[in-house]
């Protein structure tokens, strides 16, 4: 999991960068910065959405053991 949170990190630095890059070398500062930063914060939002969704799926349910779930004992 600290991957995924690596990595939704880096995508939102990233959008954040390329548009100081813009906003620098075109004179519209701080419009790119903004704009890129948001679509950064949703880009990241929804991968981990999906890396939750997947870890989800993977988790064991509750009760399915190696019993088969009746609770008994001895």
């Amino acid at each position: 999991m600290p991957l995924g949170f690596l990595m939704a990190g880096s995508e939102m630095a990233t959008f954040s960068v390329i548009g100081l890059i813009l906003d620098y070398y075109l004179g519209t500062m701080p419009g790119f910065t903004i704009g890129l930063t948001l679509l950064g914060l949703v880009a990241s939002f929804f991968h981990l959405t999906q890396m939750a969704k997947v870890m989800a799926r993977k988790r064991p349910k509750p009760g399915g053991g190696a019993t088969g779930g009746t609770g008994g004992g001895a």
